[in-house]
């Protein structure tokens, strides 16, 4: 869950930077206990347990000015006390670049690899998994900006490839997890116009083609599917006191099986940040979109989210936030529907400018019309973060 942030105390949190030549070079580590009083989701069968997890971060990022670089490396290693099965290694790689050609033309480029998991008790997770699902991951974008006085452009090529690893299950057996690998292809056009100092209206366009690798697939449905997506809207930046992009237009997803369910309606993009007092931010985010799924029976999902968070600052090294959301997930052609609510809390306690500790906790709950799927989970969290 993401929580507000103000600007002031995103100012007051820089990261310590060191300098190399041209570039800055930012490390950073961050350790995790987590008390989980329901690892699986589970609605009939809950299991607790104390995760440690630790994250280092590196980051080089150049100070050039009309050029731009920057490489990223992650890593996520998470240990279970109990449940030695579901322990996982994360990591991504990253590098991005950009360049400004003249006054009015830009070129940037974004390429990332990272290799994920996905818990016991997703909803595309095998029944049975004795284990987490994992994946390798790749992501490309290429971008062109043009800027044309009051007139801005972007066109945006971006390519997605993700490939799922078979998964032992607790009767000895393998669950085939091809049918989820796929391919998603977007291309993202949009023109805006400034209508005054911090405003500004756009249009924006998104065509998508969704391939998988399996066609068709074990249960002999072809999975394949074509897309787009229309926005309009505005943009806000008042003197840093209220930041918002707020969209709204249609979006379709048509499935080459006539077996599958094409869905279509509105959709809704929402991402506001209102800095009330110099200590106080409000942040909400709302969004409508169409995800993949491969439940059965089901050709996609159409989700819905709402998440508000507010953040205060006691003192300049002491704030606590409070967060709130709703999500509902329709998988369209099957007859389910899910309703997430989730809130909860947490205080930041700055040491110095080099260490930050965070404990929070966090609450969710699953609704579904059909047995099995619901969940009530509570989780507990303790981090350090070092910036070095």
């Amino acid at each position: 869950m993401a929580f507000a942030k103000s600007e002031p105390t995103q100012k007051n949190r820089r990261d310590t930077t060191i300098q190399l030549g041209l570039f800055d070079l930012v490390p950073s580590l961050s350790v995790t206990e987590e008390f989980n009083d329901n690892i699986f989701l589970s609605d009939s069968t809950q299991k607790s347990d104390t995760i440690s997890r630790v994250v280092p971060a590196l980051t080089l990022q150049s100070n050039w000015q009309r050029a731009r670089l920057r490489l990223e490396a992650l890593g996520d290693a998470g240990f279970y006390a109990k449940s030695g099965e579901d322990d996982y290694l994360d990591g991504e790689l990253g590098v991005s670049a950009g360049s400004d050609i003249g006054p009015a033309f830009a070129v940037d480029g974004d390429f990332r690899i990272a290799k994920g998991h996905e818990d016991r008790g997703g909803d595309d997770i095998p029944t049975g998994a004795n284990e987490p699902v994992t994946y390798d991951e790749k992501n490309t974008e290429i971008a062109l900006r043009y800027f044309a006085g009051d007139v801005h452009y972007r066109a945006a090529m971006a390519f997605r490839q993700l490939d799922f690893d078979d998964t032992a299950l607790t009767n000895g057996g393998i669950a085939n997890n091809d049918d989820r690998d796929r391919t998603e292809l977007r291309l993202i056009m949009r023109a805006s116009y400034q209508l005054g100092p911090g405003r500004e209206a756009y249009g924006e366009t998104t065509f998508n083609q969704r391939e998988y690798e399996n066609t068709p697939d074990d249960q002999g449905i072809f999975r394949n599917s074509n897309g787009y997506r229309l926005l309009g809207g505005m943009t806000f930046d008042l003197t840093n006191l209220i930041k918002a992009d707020l969209g709204a237009g249609w979006m379709s997803q048509i499935y080459e099986d006539s077996r599958l369910q094409n869905n279509e309606g509105f959709s809704l993009r929402a991402a506001t940040t209102w800095n009330i007092t110099r200590m106080t931010a409000l942040d909400f985010r709302a969004k409508r979109e169409i995800g993949e799924t491969t439940v059965t029976g089901a050709s996609g999902i159409i989700g819905e989210s709402f998440d508000a968070g507010i953040e205060h600052e006691l003192r300049r090294w002491l704030s606590i936030r409070l967060n709130a959301g709703y999500q509902q997930d329709r998988f369209e052609g099957a007859g389910r529907t899910d309703k997430v609510t989730h809130f909860g809390g947490g205080v930041l306690y700055v040491v110095n400018r080099f260490t930050e500790l965070d404990g929070s906790w966090r609450y969710d709950q699953r609704k579904s019309n059909e047995t099995g799927h619901d969940y009530r989970r509570n989780r507990a969290l303790l981090t350090l973060r070092l910036k070095m």
